[in-house]
């Protein structure tokens, strides 16, 4: 075992959860800690394993210190079910899905339904944080007066100077020194709550959801019932008339509301709604893994050339452009 003390470097020590020179002890410990299950592998035969993690628990999330020594360590995982998120203090992480590299005060965020698959750099120290995916949702059903918005499952890299990100760090080292002082506020249940309030808030401002939560907030309520209806069906057909069911008003008053807050039509901003998600697809799409003609016909596009027209006009460039951008 290695002394207690070389963990105080850790967030959210000094109560360590583990301290081991055993990767098979540590799968089982992270297993033992989160609902779903991790592979670890050492990447050079014989490594040495120097870890130490650290935990502290809220009611619906899971904050770890985490340090694998000095060898590089692959971590993967079955489907998540919770948002994670890994913010490196030092050294860096590869998404090896991706391809994406995160370095020391940038994060690398999961999404529920992605599986991990990532490779720790030697010397690696960051934060691991673990959300339930239910804490979220009923976060935004309170705060927005809606359903969470559907997110493609994906993995995002959060650059260090993105506003967000800043918060979250602030965050993070006000709940470590909290926490190091025996709990303090953070103690208290109604504080907690608080607490993860705070985070549930800061995670949607990394979303890039986030803008169209802020343009719901103050919507007529028929309104946002037909807006989460598009944003539920964005890849399945439907009708205006199954529209105005979903809104519970007349066709006349839910165009009316269209117009007067979104300054559009129901069909125009679904139109834009497919096009973005398409945009957000070919950027995230590896070269041969995405057909152009199958990502129309999936957005509801009948010709694969209105697709292209429209996506050109909404952007600036052609579908295939952007493709190859990315």
């Amino acid at each position: 075992m290695l002394a207690q003390q070389s963990v105080q470097h850790i967030p959210f020590a000094p109560g360590p959860l583990l301290i081991s020179r055993s990767f098979e002890e540590a799968a089982a410990t992270l297993n033992g800690n989160l609902s779903e299950s991790r592979t670890v592998r050492p990447q050079r035969r014989g490594a040495h394993a120097d870890i130490r993690f650290t935990l502290r628990h809220l009611p619906n999330i899971k904050l770890f210190g985490a340090y694998w020594g000095e060898e590089a360590v692959a971590v993967s995982s079955t489907p998540l079910s919770s948002w994670h998120g890994i913010l490196p203090l030092a050294g860096g992480i590869r998404d090896l899905h991706s391809g994406q590299q995160v370095k020391a005060g940038e994060m690398i965020l999961f999404t529920p339904g992605h599986e991990i698959d990532i490779v720790w750099a030697p010397g690696t120290k960051a934060i691991v944080a673990s959300l339930e995916d239910q804490l979220l949702r009923n976060h935004v059903e309170s705060a927005y007066d809606m359903s969470m918005p559907t997110l493609p499952e994906r993995v995002l890299r959060i650059e260090q100077e993105h506003p967000a990100l800043v918060s979250m760090a602030n965050l993070l080292r006000l709940t470590d020194a909290e926490f190091r002082q025996g709990g303090g506020l953070f103690g208290l249940p109604v504080a907690q709550q608080q607490l993860q309030s705070l985070f549930c808030e800061n995670l949607l401002q990394l979303l890039p959801v986030h803008h169209r939560l802020n343009e719901r907030r103050l919507l007529p309520r028929a309104l946002k019932r037909a807006l989460e209806y598009i944003h539920e069906h964005l890849e399945q057909p439907w009708s205006m008339e199954e529209l105005v069911r979903a809104s519970g008003v007349s066709r006349r008053s839910l165009e009316q509301a269209f117009r007067d807050n979104l300054q559009t039509s129901p069909l125009r901003y679904l139109q834009q709604c497919r096009l973005e998600l398409a945009r957000d697809c070919l950027r995230r799409a590896r070269p041969g893994d995405l057909q152009l003609v199958d990502l129309a016909h999936r957005l509801g596009f009948a010709q694969p050339s209105h697709f292209t027209t429209a996506y050109k006009q909404a952007f600036g460039e052609l579908p295939s452009e952007t493709l190859a951008r990315w």
